[in-house]
């Protein structure tokens, strides 16, 4: 069972693998038949070259190659050569067939656990590197996959070696005793070399993730680079980063390059060993042919344990990586629940929550009370990295307390369903992320079945009329991640996504930040005329956009230092005379 332990200590890769240890024994049998139609097919070269020699003596042989040559004894010179070279050439069409369908079979056991490895893998973070997470995804994950056929090709050949070796025995023990000491000798030399390997594969891993963060930022930062005109010291810095994967591959493939050809020397130093025994033996020409011929067919199947060892050491640094993201230490739990939700009645209550991101030195939320009420507008008011936003996450689920309790209508929101409670969810934010489709697939988002003229009602209501002077209208694509569009147009897509949703609850994270006061006004407005029983959590730097709220919760440092009516929460009123105060000083 060692020889399947494919992923070592890492646990969850080895549970994904785990599920196709059955192909392992498929996998044996197809190499087993292949080595045996091959190896009896060369070793019928004994009683073929005996024929064609004249040497042909059934009395002088024993074991397995006395009864082929017994059993051929009744049949004349041409009748033998015509049995022998039918039989060698059925055997090697039967072992081409046995080849294609283990191929085929090898294809489809990569495929399936490499789709296993990756469904596993598409999990949603708030707190990870996106440049590991791209790397692991888009590399690593592939390499652990393609181990598992590096691993099913180690089966075939370890099977192949054993069915030669018995042949080789059979056929002259003295030989063979010489060919196991030479491959011992080969093994404690690749050892060596694979230990080196892997530990040149985990520097390899951390300069792909370096490039992979570079390759991030030189993609997504192309507006900043060329504003402060930094395209040539990122270039530098690409280049720099380049050279690091090219060096930590170079390193890893001098070793793996020299690894290949001291064993073909060493197999090269064993072939002529047992040409000069053999000589020195007197070894007949047909059995000192056919064992040459099997020592030959021997040959590429070595190669492959050899090979395979070194590319499973060198892929030690990938599984690390895949099992590093499949323990999702960082992540929440799946959330789950088996209360159903329709809507709010009464509220949601923060009961002592706090929350910590493990890479922090404090808390983001820290005995964090207070209650959102049903049917009201609740401005979260705090300076930046105050805990707003991971109030927002808790909301949404995307994070769970670290201690503490969040209750919706007295129930903890963990026993709520989570496909009940998102539903009633619909969320704005600064971050606007847009699907690659067009604006009406991305006011629909997650609710593709909304009629036409709701999508259209949600744009005008979120401000979107610069819809209607496109050539395409709702049908215009944004582009990637909505880069052919402005930050305040995509905000305004955002919004009308919300607003599509018809939600009980509707969350605006800093949504209108981007947007002037103009079209603020205009949404502000719209959002004063929706029902009244919709549950509305706003967070925004500007006193305008809060202006319509009916409470205010005020953060500081991950607390909660003041709640109330907004109108008679202080730091909502130094908020709005410093505004005051700006304005006075812009139009002096």
């Amino acid at each position: 069972m060692k020889l399947l332990n494919l992923f070592g200590a890492n646990a969850n890769l080895a549970a994904i693998s785990r599920r196709y240890v059955w192909t392992a024994f498929v996998v044996t049998f197809l190499a087993l038949s292949i080595g045996l139609l091959e190896g009896v097919g060369v070793s019928l070269l004994i009683p073929l070259l005996s024929t064609f020699t004249g040497s042909f003596t059934a009395a002088n042989s024993g074991g397995a190659l006395g009864l082929i040559e017994r059993f051929a004894q009744g049949y004349s010179r041409n009748e033998r050569l015509l049995i022998v070279t039918s039989v060698i050439f059925a055997f090697v069409v039967l072992k081409s067939v046995f080849q294609v369908v283990a191929n085929v079979f090898a294809t489809w056991v990569e495929g399936r656990v490499g789709q296993d490895i990756r469904c596993a893998l598409y999990s949603f973070f708030l707190v990870q590197e996106p440049a590991r997470l791209l790397n692991i995804l888009a590399t690593e994950s592939w390499k652990a996959s393609d181990a598992v056929r590096i691993l099913l090709n180690r089966i075939a050949a370890i099977a192949a070696v054993l069915v030669f070796s018995v042949l080789l025995l059979l056929v002259s023990w003295r030989l063979s005793l010489i060919v196991l000491a030479g491959g011992l000798i080969a093994r404690l030399v690749q050892r060596r070399t694979d230990a080196r390997i892997r530990e040149l594969s985990d520097a390899v891993v951390s300069a792909n993730e370096l490039l992979a963060d570079q390759m991030l930022f030189t993609i997504f930062g192309a507006r900043i680079i060329r504003l402060f005109h930094s395209q040539q010291a990122e270039h530098n810095r690409f280049e720099t980063v380049s050279d690091g994967v090219r060096r930590s591959i170079l390193k890893g493939a001098r070793i793996y390059g020299t690894q290949g050809p001291l064993l073909e020397a060493m197999h090269g130093v064993l072939f002529l060993v047992v040409l000069l025994m053999a000589v020195f033996t007197s070894v007949s020409l047909p059995v000192l042919a056919a064992f040459l011929v099997l020592m030959n067919r021997v040959q590429p199947h070595l190669r492959a344990l050899e090979q395979s060892a070194a590319s499973l050491a060198s892929a030690a640094g990938s599984f690390n990586e895949v099992e590093w993201l499949l323990k999702m230490r960082d992540n929440p739990p799946a959330p789950r629940g088996e209360l159903g939700f329709s809507g709010l009645t009464n509220g949601i209550e923060f009961d002592k929550v706090s929350f910590e991101y493990s890479d922090r030195g404090e808390p983001a939320l820290r005995d964090v009370s207070f209650e959102l009420r049903r049917g009201r507008s609740t401005a979260l008011i705090g300076e930046s990295g105050a805990g707003k936003s991971t109030v927002v996450n808790l909301i949404c689920r995307l994070l769970e307390p670290s201690a503490g309790t969040i209750r919706v209508d007295g129930q903890p929101l963990s026993r709520i369903k989570i496909s009940d409670w998102l539903n009633a969810i619909a969320i704005a934010g600064q971050d606007i992320d847009l699907i690659d489709g067009t604006i009406a697939e991305n006011i629909s988002y997650g609710r593709p079945e909304i009629a036409r003229t709701k999508i259209e009602q949600a744009a005008w209501s979120a401000g979107a009329g610069f819809v209607n002077d496109l050539a395409q209208g709702l049908e215009t694509l944004v582009g990637p991640r909505g880069l052919s569009l402005s930050g305040g147009e995509r905000q305004r897509i955002g919004i009308a996504r919300a607003l599509a949703r018809d939600p009980d609850i509707l969350i605006l994270d800093e949504a209108t930040n981007a947007i002037d006061h103009e079209t603020q006004s205009g949404i502000i407005m719209t959002l004063r005329d929706l029902p009244k029983s919709m549950t509305i959590i706003v967070v925004s730097h500007r006193p305008s956009t809060l202006a319509f709220c009916d409470d205010a919760v005020v953060l500081s440092r991950g607390r909660v230092v003041e709640t109330g009516p907004l109108s008679s929460v202080l730091s909502y009123r130094t908020m709005e005379a410093g505004t005051a105060g700006q304005t006075r000083n812009e139009f002096e």
